[in-house]
């Protein structure tokens, strides 16, 4: 039995032999699996090792026969094969691309699990992501606050939309997806960002739909600024930013996974200037003027006047939240407690953080989102709610997804002060606050901002994973007078509904 399987496996990898070495002319297993090459069958070759072995396991669940689980060896072997030699082709002819128009194309390889990984030679490979940067010095894809492609943008995106060209002898039959997601710098509004660069994706989807791929096999995203991968405090790393992304994968189900894995760089994000308020209460005396740099635009001022009294202590910007590590593609580092002094502002203070908005998938052929994921426990549109300072404050529909930790959509802030249960109570802060997720392995960082109403600036709750009925922490951040303060908020689910 064991000689049949290893005749089966043998006969099935050596269809199309091994690659030879080019200095010395004899078949190489680094040739033929591990080639630098963007030009070799490395994928095609890996797809068919690991579809022979994928083959036989699930061919064996279904019979313990031999002639089974060499059906399934041949089977998996040309399933595998076929998805890794159109990955083959592709890279190949991009890299053709790029060196005709000068572009900068990066290639990165999905794996079968969803994560993304440097451009690699695996077995488990079941996609590429291609980022297109615009050419340095000259036009870009795009004219400034346009969703037009510019005539260079044109020629090259054509050249690129027919390397993805459906072909029935390169696809094997299996329905492949591919994403177009539009990403900008963090400068400018961030609603503005995210809406620019969904219209954007669209476009350049539009285009490889006009260049024979099948809308059903295409979707597109207006990320924005949300998925950084260079600092924006530099005019390089903005550029690098400012990118267009074209996401392939073999199926629905990797391309589920694909989309659960990706985590913001949290690393990566920009802090604001603090406000006027907070400068005044927090920031040390400064005897020579420190280096002028770009930034994300700053939260509003608080109002001079006093808001409601939430009955807080001064706000220092430093003070821990506990989401453990968070749950970012680069796990560089890990928070957050006081020991960690490298804890980024962004988690630590919400008066430095801006809304970072990013658009949903949305598939090409209805323009409808595209969903995949469930929430996480407890936060599926419940009502939380916590009396602070004798105000009550309460949460509506507050949800978040449970793969990415993001929300699902915007949540309803309401702030009744001095409460009593049995009157009728009306509500003085009434707001429909934008939001930031940040996800780690303890819970998730819900951060709500709120614009100043009522003198509330932003609203931290940790949510924990578990499912709990009280929140693990959170805090308002207010003004009174000219002083930014804190107070502890620690909302639990509302069984009785809000007032």
């Amino acid at each position: 039995m064991k000689t049949r399987y290893v005749i089966a496996v043998a006969s099935v990898s050596l269809l199309n032999g091994c690659a030879t070495d080019p200095r010395t002319g004899q078949p190489s297993l680094q040739e033929t699996f591990a080639s630098k090459d963007p030009c070799s069958n490395n994928a095609r070759n890996l797809g068919i090792a690991g579809g022979v072995i994928l083959g036989i396991l699930v061919a064996n669940q279904v019979s313990h026969s031999d002639r089974a689980r060499i059906a399934g060896a041949v089977a998996g072997a040309t399933v595998g094969g076929l998805i890794g030699q159109d990955m083959d082709r592709r890279r190949c002819e991009l890299a053709r691309i790029a060196q005709q128009y000068d572009l900068q194309l990066k290639t990165s390889t999905v794996l079968s699990n969803g994560a993304v990984v440097p451009d690699t030679n695996r077995k488990d490979a079941a996609g590429m992501v291609v980022e297109v940067h615009e050419p340095a010095g000259r036009p870009g894809h795009f004219d400034s606050n346009s969703d037009q492609l510019t005539q260079a943008a044109q020629s090259y995106f054509s050249a690129i939309a027919d390397a993805y060209h459906q072909r029935a002898s390169s696809s094997g039959g299996v329905q492949r997806k591919i994403l177009l997601i539009g990403h900008t710098d963090d400068t400018g509004d961030t609603r503005l960002n995210a809406d620019l660069s969904e219209r954007r994706a669209r476009t350049v989807a539009a285009y490889m739909e006009k260049r024979g791929i099948p809308p059903a096999s295409l979707y597109y995203q207006g990320a924005g600024e949300a998925y950084p991968i260079a600092d924006n405090s530099s005019e390089p790393g903005r550029a690098q930013n400012r990118r267009v992304e074209i996401v392939e994968v073999a199926d629905s189900a990797t391309f589920n996974r694909y989309l659960a894995d990706r985590k913001p760089r949290y690393d990566l994000y920009r802090t604001t200037e603090a406000s006027a308020v907070a400068r005044l209460d927090v920031a040390p005396p400064q005897t020579k003027a420190a280096p002028a740099r770009p930034s994300a635009p700053a939260n509003t001022t608080p109002p001079a006047s006093d808001g409601i009294d939430f009955g807080g202590t001064p706000f220092s910007g430093t003070a821990a939240i506990d989401i453990g590590k968070p749950a970012e593609a680069s796990r560089l580092f890990s928070l957050i407690s006081a020991a960690h002094a490298d804890a980024p502002a962004i988690i630590t203070d919400c008066s430095r953080d801006r809304p970072r908005i990013a658009n949903s998938v949305k598939t090409l052929a209805d323009g409808k989102t595209y969903r995949t994921s469930e929430y996480l426990p407890g936060l599926y549109g419940k009502t939380w709610a916590d009396l602070v300072n004798g105000h009550l404050v309460v949460l509506n529909k507050v949800s978040v997804l449970a793969s990415e930790g993001a929300a699902a959509n915007l949540p309803e802030f309401k702030v009744y002060p001095n409460y009593k249960p049995a009157n009728s109570a009306i509500a003085a802060i009434n707001a429909t606050p934008d939001v930031n997720t940040y996800l780690g392995d303890k819970g998730v960082l819900y951060r709500m901002f709120l614009k100043d109403k009522g003198g509330l600036l932003c609203a931290d709750v940790v949510f924990g994973k578990d499912g709990g009925n009280s929140a693990h922490g959170g805090r308002l951040i207010y003004s009174r007078g000219a002083r930014l303060m804190s107070a502890d908020f620690k909302p639990s689910i509302n069984r009785r509904g809000s007032p």
